[in-house]
């Protein structure tokens, strides 16, 4: 990742758990000097399955020749809908950093995904998410690019807060767009 690196940092909006809807997913189209390029947004299903082809569907936007790595606020958005990073790697062909405030917990995730019937399909998707690795003051996973490269651009992209600059500022337009005022992320 050579020259004016860009990033894709997403984020989900509000949403009522355990509700059938919809909320927004937001992405933020970043470059390391910290200006932003671009902003996005499609619509995801609360605990549904569709927030890998909504991330996919953003990275053929009129950035994808910009972005070289996605950051992700987690491995689900709007509840437990899952990305399959493994699918988002090889149907866009950037690397993808997954990055947690907290250390998942499994034994809370399981408990859980226990009243979905695809429970296995959805603890399949978390577990090709790969090993979690620790930076600073967060946690992270990464598919399409080394750990060690992971923590420089990392590093890179955390400025005002423990999150990547790129998910922070997803964030903030996802709670605004979705509850009319920007939560702290």
């Amino acid at each position: 990742m050579k020259g004016s690196i860009r990033v894709l940092g997403v984020d989900d909006g509000f949403f009522k758990p355990k509700k059938k809807g919809k909320t927004a997913l937001v992405g933020v189209v970043f470059r390391l000097d910290g200006r932003i390029e671009g902003i996005l947004k499609r619509d995801v299903n609360v605990d549904g399955l569709d927030s890998t082809s909504k991330i996919i569907q953003m990275c053929s936007s009129k950035f994808e020749d910009q972005i070289q790595c996605i950051l992700l606020d987690g491995i689900n958005v709007a509840g437990f809908n899952i990305v399959d990073v493994e699918k988002l790697f090889k149907k866009t062909g950037k690397p993808v950093i997954n990055v947690f405030r907290k250390r998942p917990r499994m034994n809370l995730i399981e408990r859980a995904l226990s009243g979905f019937k695809d429970r296995s399909k959805r603890l399949k998707l978390i577990e090709k998410a790969g090993p979690i690795h620790a930076f600073k003051r967060i946690f992270f996973q990464c598919h399409g690019i080394e750990p060690s490269e992971a923590k420089k651009l990392l590093k890179k992209t955390i400025f005002y807060s423990n999150l990547p600059e790129p998910v922070r500022i997803a964030h903030l337009v996802a709670s605004g767009v979705t509850i009319g005022e920007s939560t702290h992320p």
